[in-house]
């Protein structure tokens, strides 16, 4: 088995961050007897809230009592023995300071909550500081649901863009897979093809052009697992809208994670174009990890 790897797990002590608790401590447990996952807890004082709280409270009360609130919610959900100590730190913002924190503990990855449950309309599916730490992207981020209870019974599935530097999620996706005993699965989304003539061609001409679109899909997917060392993992070529039909896919697969790269997007970009891994985290039923080149 692989080595274990350190996450650092932000803590926003409400019911945001239960489902990140509850997944973290399935994976610490799932690999004790290897020495495996180690879990490292951290809630951040934010600037702006410490200076209100300061006109009340001594620093030393508000340190107090978040550690204090960040044991309780820890033991609500069983974690107490995997996540034995939380640090509570002061920082401008709670994703400069999870980064920080990485950096100070050696962290392999992050993980958060996000606002919105598997099911059900939520104005705002992702909080401010998931969306910032899935901007800047320092390290592998892992957004779970925050109503996530057990973790599902099925494959990793790996969003597989074809891209030269999509291969650092991929080593990481087979990591994660084999860690925790699952089978990877390669998915590539295709766009469907589109047709200005669609409305006058015959469906059984669109069939054979999608079926020709997705051959190509298949074949450019077979050749890149054969290229990068891949070529024994389950392949999966879909058509139409990336986000959408992955998160379908995890449905029904009923997979542990989805692993999506990053291309690191400007901001230009960002606001031009969807980052398809800030969209998985957002709608995802399973815990989604985005992974940047390293």
């Amino acid at each position: 088995m692989a080595s274990g790897k350190k996450w650092i797990i932000g803590l926003d002590l409400g019911a945001r961050s239960m489902g990140a608790l509850r997944f973290a401590a399935w994976m610490a447990r799932h690999t004790a007897a290897e020495g495996g996952e180690r879990l490292v807890g951290v809630h951040v004082l934010e600037e702006a809230h410490l200076q209100a709280a300061l006109r009340y409270h001594h620093l030393v009360e508000l340190e107090t009592n978040a550690s204090n609130t960040a044991r309780h919610a820890i033991d609500s959900v069983g974690a107490s023995d995997v996540l034995q100590v939380v640090h509570v730190v002061e920082g401008h913002t709670a994703e400069v300071s999870l980064e920080a924190a990485a950096a100070f503990h050696h962290g392999h990855a992050i993980v958060i909550g996000r606002n919105a449950p598997r099911d059900g309309v939520h104005p705002l599916r992702l909080g401010r500081v998931a969306r910032r730490l899935l901007r800047t992207l320092s390290l592998p981020t892992m957004v779970v649901p925050p109503d996530l209870t057990d973790p599902a019974s099925g494959p990793v599935l790996l969003a597989c863009s074809l891209d030269d530097d999509a291969l650092d999620a991929a080593n990481f996706a087979r990591d994660f897979a084999e860690r925790f005993g699952r089978e990877l699965v390669l998915v590539h989304v295709t766009a469907l093809p589109e047709h200005h003539s669609a409305q006058y061609l015959p469906a059984e001409t669109l069939a054979k052009i999608r079926a020709e679109h997705q051959q190509n899909g298949e074949r450019e997917l077979a050749e890149w697992a054969v290229r990068n060392g891949f070529a024994q993992e389950r392949r999966v070529v879909l058509q139409g809208g990336i986000a959408d039909r992955l998160v379908h896919c995890a449905g029904e697969q009923k997979a542990l994670a989805i692993v999506s790269g990053s291309r690191r997007l400007s901001m230009f970009e960002r606001w031009l174009l969807a980052s398809t891994g800030s969209e998985l985290a957002a709608h995802a039923a399973c815990p989604v990890i985005v992974v940047p080149p390293m």
